[in-house]
């Protein structure tokens, strides 16, 4: 049977316990994307369809890979109607028959939005950034599991901050893999480097051999986006529905964002008035 290559995008929603292999997990996003592919009477076994990289509860993603065998080419919206409006299948491409996603990426490209204030010392967070670049031992930047250890050793093949009206910086971060939680304890060491005495050899300090009991904290998953993954022989074809309506959900959240973001002004100023001395 031929194999296809789906792009599934979703927005941050910690409604939705992540996107991993729990399909025991109703909330997980993966189950929920099978349970659609089987509705679609594309796949009866969920055990068979395979993804590229697992993300954490509250992390978007634009370029999450799925891959599965099926006797018919996938219709997107079909498939894309038994979805959540949070959760949309872009693109379809016909991969090898034995293609998987995970294994085969050259590339993956995850993004940051960080919140920033007056108190932080960008200049120290640039450079402490900078010393990721290249190959070095990880395993102070990442959550180690004993049953399935995995070479901590990775190569940050790039690093950008651009900064961002409102006081955000947007991290860029690409490598061909990453170990769990390893960027958000990246970004949480350049929080740490920003705001205390930590400084860029600090961050030497956690890229050599040595183990430490003190890693860095894990920054928010929110602001944490997957945001690409490149292959070399995958042409993906696009569904204009799909994005659209992706892109709807996207402008509801933003109307959404502003009317809080209006109240919680308007409670600020009016406390801001009152007189505590009176």
């Amino acid at each position: 049977m031929p194999r296809y290559a789906l792009k599934v995008g979703y927005i941050p929603d910690l409604t939705y316990s992540g996107f991993s292999h729990q399909l025991h997990d109703e909330l997980n996003l993966f189950t929920i994307v099978c349970k659609a592919l089987r509705k679609a009477r594309l796949v009866e076994d969920l055990e068979s369809v395979v993804f590229a990289s697992r993300t954490d509860r509250g992390v978007g993603a634009l370029s999450q890979i799925i891959a599965f065998t099926c006797n018919r080419s996938p219709i997107l919206p079909e498939i894309n109607s038994h979805l959540p409006s949070i959760i949309q299948i872009f693109g379809k491409s016909k991969a090898l028959i034995n293609f998987n996603p995970r294994k085969e990426a050259i590339l993956r490209t995850y993004s940051y939005f960080l919140l920033i204030n007056d108190h932080y010392d960008v200049v120290q967070l640039k450079e402490s950034f900078k010393e990721f670049n290249g190959t070095h031992n990880f395993q102070n930047f990442a959550k180690l599991d004993s049953k399935a250890p995995k070479n901590p050793v990775k190569t940050i093949v790039e690093t950008s901050i651009t900064p961002l009206n409102g006081n955000i910086l947007y991290l860029q971060i690409s490598s061909r893999s990453f170990l769990w939680q390893q960027i958000r304890r990246m970004i949480g060491h350049l929080i740490q480097v920003a705001t205390t005495n930590l400084n860029v050899s600090d961050t030497k300090s956690l890229l050599s051999d040595q183990l430490t009991r003190k890693k860095p904290p894990s920054a928010p998953p929110v602001g944490l986006i997957l945001n690409e993954i490149k292959y070399e022989n995958l042409e993906f074809t696009y569904d204009e529905k799909g994005i659209k309506t992706f892109q709807q959900v996207l402008t509801d959240n933003i109307r959404s964002y502003q009317g809080h973001l209006a109240v919680n002004r308007f409670l600020n100023d009016s406390l801001s008035e009152v007189d505590l001395f009176s």
